[in-house]
């Protein structure tokens, strides 16, 4: 069997509820006793990592868990992680950067209702989320719903529902419908050693452009610090060109060294800088294009960048 190693974070799955609402409290043996059959699929040692709501998360976190699975790969065949549905796009999109050359499975999962309650989803993920980490696919995943999505590809888009997550621009890699099982496996070919990149610079600020926005937003940004910029402009990376003109204050930026990418706020097809005036001229001034990258993974790439270039 193969051996895994369970690291507990809090989140929604762990809840108990309290006068003061939802609180994360149980231990992952805990997680375990109410999912007996996970044990009958490979080995499991817990860590339990904290007990957070994952809107509490911070950049340090990602980092301390990426060292964690660092000092522990050669003593494990996978690695799950249960954690809060809010930020886990965001924590799955890091972890796909940190993790360099990763050739064993790191899944993260959780659920929409705590696991104490008897029409939780917790069961039905925890399952999926151990059958893949004892599977020999590479990566970073998110199984929820009966779906497993690579890391730098997840979304949440629903805050209630149990199909919470998709998997944006790029087929999931395992989902169920109507006619059964269906696969995009990732290449199995993994090219160069493992490494842990821990290092992050968290100061990376999102703006979502809307109508009437004013570009001094920008200037706000640097002057708060911020050597990067990720600009969730509109449809294929348009932004205001014109009564609101953002270029000035966005090669105002360029020129001070802060790096800034542009994402759509459409869920899919990404940009296109080469498409519309807006976008060649935002390009012009120096905008990088995130392609079809979610705002998660931009985010925490260019954090990831930003630390290690």
């Amino acid at each position: 069997m193969k051996n895994i190693l369970f690291l507990t974070t809090g989140g929604t799955i762990a809840c108990e509820e309290t006068e003061e609402g939802l609180i994360p409290s149980l231990s992952g043996q805990d997680l375990i006793e109410r999912v007996p059959e996970i044990k009958t699929l490979c080995q499991i040692t817990v860590a339990d990592v904290c007990k957070l709501d994952s809107s509490n998360l911070q950049p340090e976190n990602w980092s301390k868990w990426a060292k964690l699975i660092g000092d522990n790969y050669t003593k494990y065949d996978g690695f799950v992680i249960t954690h809060g549905t809010d930020t886990m796009a965001y924590t799955s999109s890091a972890l796909s950067h940190m993790l360099v050359n990763l050739g064993k499975p790191v899944v993260l999962t959780g659920s929409q209702v705590p696991i104490n309650l008897a029409n939780s989803d917790a069961r039905s993920n925890l399952e999926l989320a151990f059958t893949i980490a004892s599977s020999n696919l590479a990566g970073v995943f998110i199984a929820f719903g009966n779906k497993v999505i690579k890391g730098d590809c997840a979304k949440k888009i629903f805050a209630k529902n149990f199909n919470a997550f998709e998997s944006i621009n790029e087929t999931p890699v395992l989902f169920f419908d109507k006619t059964g099982i269906k696969k995009n496996l990732p290449c199995g070919e993994v090219l160069g050693e493992f490494k842990v990149e821990e290092k992050l610079d968290p100061r990376v600020m999102a703006i979502t452009i809307t109508p009437g926005l004013r570009p001094d937003i920008i200037d706000f940004a640097v002057a708060q610090g911020n050597k990067g910029i990720v600009l969730e402009c509109f449809g294929a990376g348009g932004v205001d060109t014109a009564t609101n003109n953002f270029l000035p204050a966005i090669k105002r930026a360029i020129h001070k060294g802060v790096r800034v990418v542009c994402v759509s706020q459409c869920l899919f097809d990404g940009v296109d800088l080469t498409l519309y005036p807006m976008g060649i001229l935002a390009a012009q001034a120096g905008v990088e294009s995130g392609g079809l990258m979610t705002l998660e993974a931009a985010l925490t790439k260019l954090m990831f960048v930003l630390a290690n270039e």
